[in-house]
């Protein structure tokens, strides 16, 4: 039974993506504490800001090509050229955001009146898109070959980890932390990029401009929610940086890794997922959104014990994950695992149920409404409550939005008739 089990390439997916979580988990365990307590909560909120910065630009370098440019791979497959098209203009794509998202963080930088510390870790972070440029991952996904983003993935970080630990040994080395931590992102996506030439022998090929505005056109509304979902996770950290002292952007930030390790435990579900009912609901809507409830109706019940248990234990993992100097933020815990929860059950209905069934229009719709939610409740709450109110506006934020999915999977149902057959 286990041979049959092993064979199966969606098991065999999700082992590799559960071993590259199982390792993104356990790495943190040990690099988070040595950091936090080394750089102290106030270089580590300068740190944690850059970052933030950084990842908004990640998504639109990305521009949702991790789902749209996946999906495309999924359903068709094509042997004959195709491949190298998309591979060619995701690239292209990719790098004329990179300019434009540098443009972007430095006139962010210019607007705050970044000090020189956060300006000097912004510029070397920037060093981080470059990988995400040439990240290969949609690819792998698509061909449903996910060993190679666990290897890939594992070789860098374990390289950055280790001249993290080698190197870094001051409060003062913040800077050649951060260019440490641009390791792993540039390394992973130039090992992908060679992976990629080689075990698909894809190569660039020529491709007019209508082309690339063709593909930033279908990856336009992944693009609008993938932006939409950063806001919803990073968006307390940018008010933070704001309205609060680094010290405590520097708590919130070390809290927060708590409900990242259940973000870490669920991404290879959703991965594994997203292809396999995304073929089936190529085949039938009915089918695919059955498909969603079956699985989801196993996941979710464990999750859910996951942050009770989290819950439960907050101010002693706290304490010896990050240090004593963070635990005053302890119980911002609470409301974040329940935001967890909620994000989870929200990945069922928008992610595998609208996005794979190309319902992009409607999923992105949702986005659109809960993004707006999400800045004024963080704007509200965090400059009246600091903490407090970063951790409260997530959990708030995500619950609105799954009414909103809610209706919208509701409307395209009842465009079905019970034998699974569209309504013209």
């Amino acid at each position: 039974m286990l041979a049959d089990l092993l064979k199966n390439k969606n098991i065999k997916n999700g082992l590799w993506l559960y071993v590259l979580q199982a390792f993104n988990t356990i790495i943190p365990l040990f690099t988070i504490p040595y950091i936090t307590r080394l750089l102290g909560t106030g270089r580590y909120g300068v740190f944690s800001i850059a970052l933030n910065i950084i990842g908004y630009l990640q998504v639109l370098v990305e521009y949702g090509f991790e789902m749209s440019a996946t999906r495309e791979v999924a359903v068709s497959k094509d042997e004959k050229g195709d491949i190298c098209a998309l591979f060619t203009s995701v690239i292209v794509s990719r790098m004329l955001l990179m300019v434009l998202a540098v443009v972007i963080g430095i006139g962010y930088l210019i607007v705050k009146k970044a000090d020189a510390t956060l300006r000097t870790c912004f510029f070397i972070m920037l060093i981080c898109l470059m990988g995400y440029c040439i990240q290969q991952n949609w690819l792998f996904q698509g061909m449903q070959e996910m060993k190679y983003i666990t290897i890939v993935s594992v070789i860098a970080r374990i390289t950055s980890t280790a001249l993290i630990f080698l190197l870094v040994k001051r409060p003062e080395d913040l800077a050649l932390y951060c260019l440490l931590y641009t390791v792993s992102p540039l390394l992973s996506g130039i090992i992908g990029f060679l992976i990629a030439r080689i075990r698909y022998r894809v190569h660039f090929v020529r491709i007019t401009f209508s082309q690339i505005a063709e593909k930033l056109k279908t990856g336009w509304y992944v693009f609008t929610t993938q932006l939409s979902s950063r806001v919803f996770a990073s968006i307390g950290i940018t008010f933070l940086g704001i309205f609060a002292a680094e010290s405590e952007v520097g708590i919130y930030s070390a809290v927060y890794k708590l409900p990242q390790l259940m973000i870490f435990a669920w991404s290879p579900i959703s991965q594994v997922m997203y292809p396999v009912v995304s073929q089936r609901m190529g085949v039938s809507f009915p089918e695919g959104e059955a498909l969603v409830r079956k699985i989801r109706n196993i996941f979710l019940p464990v999750f859910i014990v996951l942050c009770a248990g989290i819950c439960l234990f907050a101010k002693q993992i706290v304490g010896l994950a990050f240090g004593a100097e963070y635990l005053r933020g302890y119980y911002w815990v609470y409301p974040m695992m329940a935001w967890i929860v909620l994000s989870i059950a929200n990945n069922f209905m928008g992610i595998q149920t609208l996005l794979a069934s190309s319902h992009d229009r409607e999923y992105s719709v949702c986005f659109q409404i809960g993004v707006v939610t999400t800045i004024v409740l963080n704007y509200v709450l965090i400059r009246l409550f600091h903490g407090d109110g970063a951790s409260i506006a997530p959990m708030i934020s995500e619950a609105v939005l799954s009414v909103l999915l809610i209706i919208q999977i509701r409307r395209i149902r009842k465009s079905y008739r019970e034998d699974g057959s569209r309504i013209q």
